[in-house]
């Protein structure tokens, strides 16, 4: 039975390398309660995952691209000196999977990945133009992606201004919006039973110890300063709800992991679904946690 609902409802994800799969589990649990999506918003791995659930693929499809895919299918190394890698490899699994022409505006939901750009310094939010170019822009992290070029634009990862989108789905149109922040300020990878099936390999093989210790530093630092700018949003226009799914103790490269970083996602979006479906729903309490949202935002503005 399909859940009735009148409040259009915006997800906003945001990104984390590996840590993105925990998206899966958000949308399996949204989809299971008949909770219907009309706005997706996604910084970098966030940005991969909400584009393709905007473009019709389920969270099971989803979850078998995410398991048939590998590290070095990611990484493709770049030839402009601008980073390690390209984003050749995100491109060429996003046309694969959607199509080459798939465009935005075309989607059958309302879609936007967030970059910024470094000529301006400002945040672009890309809700029209190809798929695939979105995507790249937004996954491209400072250092290992070289930037991507877009008109006058050159783009890198939209973590380094918003990395959990939530006003940009607001801003679409959406009435209630429920973010899903994966606090991507971990190690690259992290010590699991597992390790020995682990890609790091391929890591270890196409960067030097040199280069490995620079993204290192470079992901904490950016994960330091990203934080900081999730608090600044969260005081001025925080979203209806926001989710934190436990993978505090997975790296950004452990894609060996994609069983635990699922089930978080999935378990911290069961247990909200009753404040989803309130917010949602035409009853007085959905009116009542609407309405006292509303009154929150113009208080802090």
């Amino acid at each position: 039975m399909k859940l009735f609902q009148v409040a259009a409802l915006g997800i906003a994800l945001g990104g984390g390398g590996a840590k993105g799969c925990a998206h899966i589990g958000v949308l399996r649990a949204l989809e299971s309660a008949r909770v219907k999506i009309d706005v997706i918003t996604g910084t970098s791995a966030g940005a991969i995952i909400g584009a393709l659930y905007a473009a019709g693929k389920t969270p099971d499809e989803i979850e078998t691209i995410a398991r048939r895919l590998r590290l070095r299918d990611w990484m493709h190394r770049d030839e402009s000196g601008l980073g390690m890698f390209s984003t050749a490899g995100i491109r060429r699994i996003v046309e694969k999977e959607i199509g080459k022409d798939a465009r935005i505006e075309n989607l059958p939901k309302r879609f936007a990945a967030i970059a910024v750009d470094l000529n301006s310094r400002g945040e672009v939010v890309i809700d029209s133009g190809l798929v695939a170019d979105a995507v790249c822009a937004s996954a491209a992290f400072p250092g290992l992606f070289a930037p991507v070029p877009r008109g006058d634009y050159l783009l890198i990862d939209g973590g380094a201004l918003n990395p959990v989108p939530f006003d940009v789905a607001r801003r679409l149109g959406a009435q209630v919006v429920v973010a899903i922040d994966l606090q991507a300020d971990e190690p690259m990878f992290t010590a699991s039973p597992n390790a020995h099936r682990r890609d790091a390999w391929f890591f270890r093989l196409v960067m030097s110890a040199e280069q490995q210790k620079t993204f290192r530093v470079l992901a904490r630092a950016v994960g330091v300063m990203t934080r900081r700018l999730r608090e600044q949003k969260l005081r001025q226009a925080p979203p209806d709800l926001l989710l934190k799914p436990n993978v505090q103790g997975i790296g950004l490269m452990d894609f060996d992991l994609i069983d635990e970083c699922v089930a978080a996602g999935e378990a911290v979006a069961r247990a909200a679904l009753p404040d989803i479906i309130a917010l949602c729903a035409p009853s007085l309490a959905g009116r009542w946690r609407r309405l006292r949202y509303r009154l929150k935002r113009e208080t802090v503005l």
